[in-house]
């Protein structure tokens, strides 16, 4: 038997989520989204040979053991069925940690399923792995029964910050390289409260799709700042900032849920001391993580009134690096 520990970063998105929804985009005449990946990686254990199939999240808890594949997907471990299904390749034994809470924000099952189908495949990062997203995409609105974007996918299969432009079939990825300036002074926080992105985003599909006024301005207005967004990343962090804040609101538009009273405090907090500069909601918002920018040298002292409110900032950075083994 052959054991192999493979490892598949999470993401942030800075600007643009919703709009990777098809037709939203197409309808829209070409979007853009801007998202990276960051080094809080999951972990992915794959054992290839042997007798029987086992699955085991440490996390959940859960260990399923299987003397032949199933034809079925198993409860509690669908979505990690399926993308090995779809594989054609299940390793025997499957074994995952996160380091992530579902519901954060940050693309979890989205780069899991990455992870899987490049482990059972044994691919790494690159374009090769990359070109499979689509199945992905499909395979997850098969588990969730609902549309869903892919932006989150290629972080995973690619690494860094991207700006992916979806003004065709499939999107065109252009790598970008983050302001040092700004990753001195981004902070990412959970709010405490996990967020179901499916449905956020299928509440804001149906609304766009029927012509809803606001739905469509919101999102013509998401779309023109992810633009701005791609060309501020890797040269001004005040418009970063600035930016956050803009989308933000335009998300509220979306749906008041989108806010949570956890951001309204940190905002209101923040002003008072002095140390923001701007946010956002993670992924479709109503919970979940956030991406701060303080203002410049205040890093500590906003990180320390975050702890001082229970919502710890995580420890991550950007990384070049998508799902790779170790």
């Amino acid at each position: 038997m052959e054991k192999e520990t493979w490892r598949v970063p999470v993401r942030i998105d800075f600007a643009g989520g919703t709009l990777d929804l098809w037709p939203i985009y197409a309808m829209m005449g070409g979007c853009l989204t801007v998202n990276a990946a960051v080094d809080l990686w999951i972990e992915i254990e794959v054992t290839r040979g042997g007798q029987g199939y086992r699955i085991n999240s440490r996390d959940l808890e859960i260990n399923l053991r299987f003397e032949s594949w199933p034809s079925e997907p198993p409860r509690g471990l669908s979505w990690v069925w399926r993308v090995l299904d779809a594989s054609g390749a299940p390793p025997a034994s499957v074994a995952l940690h996160s380091p992530v809470p579902q519901g954060s924000g940050l693309g979890v099952s989205s780069c899991l399923g990455v992870g899987l189908l490049g482990a059972a495949l044994g691919e790494e990062a690159g374009e090769s792995l990359a070109s499979k997203v689509p199945m992905l995409r499909d395979l997850e609105s098969m588990e969730l029964q609902t549309p869903t974007g892919w932006q989150d996918y290629y972080p995973a299969a690619l690494g860094g910050a991207l700006a992916l432009h979806w003004d065709g079939p499939g999107p065109r990825w252009e790598r970008l390289q983050p302001h040092p300036g700004l990753l001195a002074d981004l902070v990412v926080f959970y709010t405490g409260k996990p967020h179901h992105s499916g449905l956020t985003n299928w509440e804001a599909y149906k609304r766009f799709i029927e012509g809803d006024k606001q739905t469509r301005g919101a999102l013509h207005d998401i779309r023109e700042i992810a633009r701005d967004m791609a060309l501020a990343l890797p040269s001004d962090p005040a418009a970063v900032a600035e930016l956050l804040e803009r989308e933000g609101r335009a998300r509220v538009k979306l749906s008041p849920a989108v806010e949570t009273d956890a951001m309204r405090a940190v905002r209101d907090l923040g002003h008072r001391e002095g140390w923001y500069a701007g946010m956002k909601p993670c992924g479709a918002g109503g919970g979940g993580c956030c991406l701060l920018v303080v203002k410049d040298g205040r890093r500590e002292e906003a990180e320390a009134a975050l702890r001082d409110m229970g919502l710890p900032p995580l420890d991550l950075q950007i990384t070049p690096k998508g799902l790779h083994r170790l």
